[in-house]
């Protein structure tokens, strides 16, 4: 097995170094590392980014198709055993996204801004304490939120095991959400005291988590955008038209700690990183125009 493994390894380098591509500046050296398996990131983050932040030589900076074309590249995951949907959401509920509640561990839900305080890997065991999301209803356990719906992909993998796309939400505004597009809701019928809130026109989290939502959409879209993720939508209600909005957030709600960590942490688990959170302006380099196109 360790003799597969590192022959896939090589290869996955040896693709990379073949393209005209690699011969870009060296900011993007450790998205070759990582797309090898060799991880630089040690838990917990150290307070700079690790991507893209070398000097990078003016004039040499990728963007636009070129740009999106070496992400959807480099954000191969290592070559490893593919993790299950059940074993992302364990890492998801106990490591990625327990980043603890006034010093002991507990997982912060995503669309509700509400910490629930524990260190099991199944969602059922993490409570609404009364209506503490002030939406009218005590939920009994957390799911896991796709910020692409699964229903779009058929739940097939790897998407539906992708952590850069998961999150711990209450059950309620989870359903609330269902697979509805992400927009701005000037009249809400469904809503979190943290602003999460549905609407006629689709859903809007809130405001701590739209830069989020926002990345992980442009991820998913360079990850997958070559896989069958239409299924049942009108896509340019759900995506071209929504775009410019998703970059508007990117720009509005930047990476904070929080997400950085997490980053670091599903790459150590699924082995690779989303680029878009160690530089958020890369959405803006790929355009608007070329997001659309996808």
């Amino acid at each position: 097995m360790k003799r597969i493994t590192s022959i896939l390894a090589a290869a996955v380098i040896a693709v990379l170094s073949l393209s005209p591509l690699a011969a870009q500046a060296p900011v993007f050296e450790s998205l070759r590392n990582s797309a090898a398996g060799v991880s630089q990131f040690q838990v917990p983050l150290p307070e700079a980014s690790v991507l893209f932040n070398a000097p990078r030589a003016e004039g040499r900076e990728l963007s636009g198709e070129a740009l999106f074309d070496y992400l959807h590249e480099t954000t191969v995951p290592a070559p490893r055993l593919q993790p299950s949907y059940k074993a992302s959401k364990a890492f998801m509920y106990s490591k990625a996204d327990n980043s603890g509640c006034g010093g002991r561990p507990g997982v912060l839900t995503f669309y509700s801004q509400v910490c629930v305080p524990g260190s099991s890997d199944t969602g059922d065991s993490y409570k609404e304490s009364g209506d503490s999301n002030g939406d009218g209803v005590v939920d009994s356990f957390i799911n896991a939120e796709h910020i692409w719906p699964q229903s779009y992909f058929k739940s097939a993998l790897p998407m539906v095991a992708d952590l850069h796309h998961l999150a711990p939400t209450f059950v309620t505004p989870n359903g609330r959400r269902g697979n509805l597009k992400f927009s701005r809701v000037a009249r809400a019928t469904y809503a979190t005291s943290a602003g999460s809130k549905l609407g006629s026109g689709g859903f809007e989290p809130a405001d701590a988590v739209k830069g989020n939502v926002a990345r992980a959409m442009f991820y998913f879209i360079v990850r997958y955008s070559d896989r069958n993720i239409r299924q049942g939508m009108n896509y340019s209600e759900f995506w071209t038209a929504n775009v410019r909005m998703l970059l508007e957030w990117n720009r509005q709600d930047p990476p904070d700690a929080a997400e950085r960590r997490r980053n670091a942490l599903v790459e150590e688990f699924q082995g690779n990183r989303n680029p878009f959170i160690d530089e958020p302006e890369l959405a803006e380099r790929i355009s608007a125009e070329v997001f659309m196109a996808h």
